[in-house]
């Protein structure tokens, strides 16, 4: 597992979170945030079956240009709005019998966190964290802002 502070230009991480927040970003409804019954929460969409499936592509595009993917298998951001709560132990399987990677890109700081079995990782603006995909975690909601923002990308490195 890595973690990187101040991943991306400060700019580029503003307009992320200024588009994010926007009335004109569309979210959509997801009643689960895993495979099991857990909260539910809301997401968009960038990249799924091997193509782009957003308009605001461009905005992970500094992202995905320091990660370097080989093949990127999924691009979404999750918005959780505020109350206790978290999702069910998962793991990202996006890509069956090919080993794979997840990163986590936090759009906002809050008191959420991702939770592994032996460390929790903090909401803070520009940070990432890259790890294998097979590596149990879960999100933790925050309680102290309306929104945990966070986008999360599953790929093979070259």
């Amino acid at each position: 597992m890595n973690i990187y502070k101040n991943f991306i230009d400060k700019n580029k991480a503003d307009q992320i979170e200024k588009v994010f927040l926007s009335m004109d970003f569309p979210w959509y409804y997801s009643k689960t945030q895993t495979h099991y019954k857990d909260s539910s929460y809301l997401f968009h969409c960038f990249y799924k079956q091997d193509k782009i499936n957003s308009d605001f592509f461009y905005l992970i595009e500094p992202i995905l240009n320091k990660i370097n993917p080989k093949k990127l298998y999924n691009a979404r951001a999750n918005l959780s709005l505020k109350r206790p709560s978290k999702c069910n132990w998962h793991t990202d399987g996006w890509e069956k019998n090919k080993k794979h990677n997840t990163a986590i890109y936090y759009v906002n700081t809050n008191n959420g966190y991702t939770q592994f079995k032996k460390s929790n990782i903090k909401c803070q603006k520009n940070k990432i964290v890259l790890f294998c995909a097979s590596l149990v975690h879960r999100a933790v909601n925050q309680t102290d802002k309306d929104t945990r923002m966070v986008i999360n990308l599953n790929y093979e490195l070259n």
